[in-house]
Protein backbone atom coordinates (compact mmCIF):
# COMPACT_ATOMS: atom_id res chain seq x y z
CA UNK A 1 0.00 0.00 0.00
CA UNK A 2 2.60 2.79 0.75
CA UNK A 3 4.39 1.57 -2.26
CA UNK A 4 3.54 3.72 -4.13
CA UNK A 5 4.43 6.29 -1.88
CA UNK A 6 8.72 7.30 -1.60
CA UNK A 7 8.65 9.46 0.95
CA UNK A 8 6.16 9.98 3.81
CA UNK A 9 6.44 13.25 6.88
CA UNK A 10 3.63 14.00 9.75
CA UNK A 11 4.55 17.42 10.97
CA UNK A 12 2.98 20.03 12.88
CA UNK A 13 1.72 23.09 11.15
CA UNK A 14 4.97 24.40 12.51
CA UNK A 15 7.29 22.10 10.83
CA UNK A 16 8.61 20.13 13.54
CA UNK A 17 8.40 16.25 12.13
CA UNK A 18 6.65 13.56 14.38
CA UNK A 19 7.47 10.97 12.19
CA UNK A 20 9.31 10.13 8.45
CA UNK A 21 10.21 7.95 5.90
CA UNK A 22 12.48 9.35 3.94
CA UNK A 23 14.18 7.10 1.19
CA UNK A 24 16.14 10.27 -0.61
CA UNK A 25 19.56 10.72 1.91
CA UNK A 26 19.59 14.02 0.70
CA UNK A 27 16.68 14.94 2.85
CA UNK A 28 17.24 16.58 5.77
CA UNK A 29 13.73 16.04 7.31
CA UNK A 30 13.39 18.54 9.51
CA UNK A 31 14.75 21.45 7.46
CA UNK A 32 12.51 20.02 4.73
CA UNK A 33 8.93 19.72 7.11
CA UNK A 34 9.88 23.35 7.75
CA UNK A 35 10.39 24.33 4.17
CA UNK A 36 7.34 22.52 3.15
CA UNK A 37 5.27 23.66 6.37
CA UNK A 38 6.42 27.69 5.66
CA UNK A 39 5.88 26.75 1.82
CA UNK A 40 1.92 25.40 2.46
CA UNK A 41 1.60 28.40 5.51
CA UNK A 42 2.69 31.03 2.59
CA UNK A 43 -0.12 29.38 -0.29
CA UNK A 44 -3.11 29.43 2.24
CA UNK A 45 -2.36 33.27 2.84
CA UNK A 46 -1.96 34.10 -0.65
CA UNK A 47 -4.74 32.32 -2.48
CA UNK A 48 -6.78 31.93 0.81
CA UNK A 49 -6.84 27.89 -0.11
CA UNK A 50 -4.92 24.84 0.65
CA UNK A 51 -1.71 23.69 -1.06
CA UNK A 52 -2.21 20.26 -1.59
CA UNK A 53 0.35 19.47 -4.20
CA UNK A 54 3.83 20.40 -5.27
CA UNK A 55 5.08 18.89 -8.57
CA UNK A 56 8.98 19.20 -9.88
CA UNK A 57 10.05 17.64 -13.13
CA UNK A 58 9.73 13.64 -11.97
CA UNK A 59 7.95 13.78 -8.61
CA UNK A 60 4.82 15.22 -6.92
CA UNK A 61 4.80 15.79 -3.28
CA UNK A 62 1.06 15.45 -1.70
CA UNK A 63 -0.48 17.55 1.47
CA UNK A 64 -3.02 17.17 3.59
CA UNK A 65 -3.65 19.48 6.73
CA UNK A 66 -5.73 18.41 9.12
CA UNK A 67 -5.84 19.60 12.89
CA UNK A 68 -2.68 21.34 13.17
CA UNK A 69 -0.75 18.69 11.25
CA UNK A 70 0.62 17.82 7.80
CA UNK A 71 0.19 14.89 5.96
CA UNK A 72 3.04 14.75 3.23
CA UNK A 73 4.22 12.43 0.72
CA UNK A 74 6.24 12.07 -2.14
CA UNK A 75 5.15 10.05 -5.15
CA UNK A 76 6.02 9.41 -8.85
CA UNK A 77 4.43 11.76 -11.23
CA UNK A 78 3.56 8.34 -13.24
CA UNK A 79 1.37 7.67 -10.42
CA UNK A 80 -1.94 9.30 -10.08
CA UNK A 81 -2.58 12.66 -7.49
CA UNK A 82 -5.80 10.69 -6.47
CA UNK A 83 -4.26 7.70 -5.36
CA UNK A 84 -1.27 9.33 -3.88
CA UNK A 85 -3.56 11.52 -2.61
CA UNK A 86 -5.97 8.38 -1.40
CA UNK A 87 -3.09 6.49 0.29
CA UNK A 88 -2.25 9.78 2.64
CA UNK A 89 -5.68 10.81 3.64
CA UNK A 90 -5.59 6.98 4.54
CA UNK A 91 -2.66 7.78 6.78
CA UNK A 92 -3.91 10.79 7.83
CA UNK A 93 -6.93 8.92 9.20
CA UNK A 94 -4.18 6.03 10.71
CA UNK A 95 -3.04 8.76 12.56
CA UNK A 96 -5.77 10.40 14.58
CA UNK A 97 -7.53 6.67 15.40
CA UNK A 98 -3.83 6.37 17.24
CA UNK A 99 -3.73 9.98 18.35
CA UNK A 100 -7.49 10.82 18.95
CA UNK A 101 -8.41 14.43 19.39
CA UNK A 102 -8.43 14.13 23.41
CA UNK A 103 -5.13 12.87 23.45
CA UNK A 104 -3.87 15.65 21.04
CA UNK A 105 -5.35 18.30 23.44
CA UNK A 106 -3.41 16.64 26.44
CA UNK A 107 0.06 17.22 23.82
CA UNK A 108 2.63 18.98 25.46
CA UNK A 109 4.75 19.31 22.55
CA UNK A 110 7.46 16.18 23.33
CA UNK A 111 7.52 14.52 20.12
CA UNK A 112 8.11 10.65 21.57
CA UNK A 113 5.10 10.18 22.12
CA UNK A 114 4.93 9.62 18.45
CA UNK A 115 7.64 7.07 18.63
CA UNK A 116 5.80 4.10 17.14
CA UNK A 117 5.02 6.18 14.46
CA UNK A 118 7.69 5.76 11.99
CA UNK A 119 7.71 1.51 12.47
CA UNK A 120 4.38 1.94 11.48
CA UNK A 121 5.01 4.35 8.36
CA UNK A 122 8.14 2.22 7.23
CA UNK A 123 6.13 -0.96 7.32
CA UNK A 124 5.80 -2.77 3.81
CA UNK A 125 2.28 -3.62 2.51
CA UNK A 126 2.46 -6.98 3.42
CA UNK A 127 3.49 -6.18 6.81
CA UNK A 128 0.24 -3.95 7.23
CA UNK A 129 -1.77 -6.26 5.55
CA UNK A 130 -1.30 -9.01 8.01
CA UNK A 131 -1.52 -6.70 11.09
CA UNK A 132 -5.22 -5.27 9.50
CA UNK A 133 -6.11 -9.12 9.38
CA UNK A 134 -4.97 -10.19 13.02
CA UNK A 135 -6.73 -6.42 14.03
CA UNK A 136 -9.82 -7.87 12.79
CA UNK A 137 -9.42 -11.59 13.78
CA UNK A 138 -9.03 -9.94 17.36
CA UNK A 139 -11.87 -7.58 17.76
CA UNK A 140 -14.24 -10.68 16.44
Amino acid sequence: MFDILQDILIITDTGKVLASRINNPQIEEQLFGMLLSALSSFAKEITEGELNHVEFSNLRFDFIRKQGFIFLASSSKSIKHKKAFKMLDYISNLFFERYPKEKLNEWDGNINIFHDLEDYITKSKDELFIELLFKDHKES
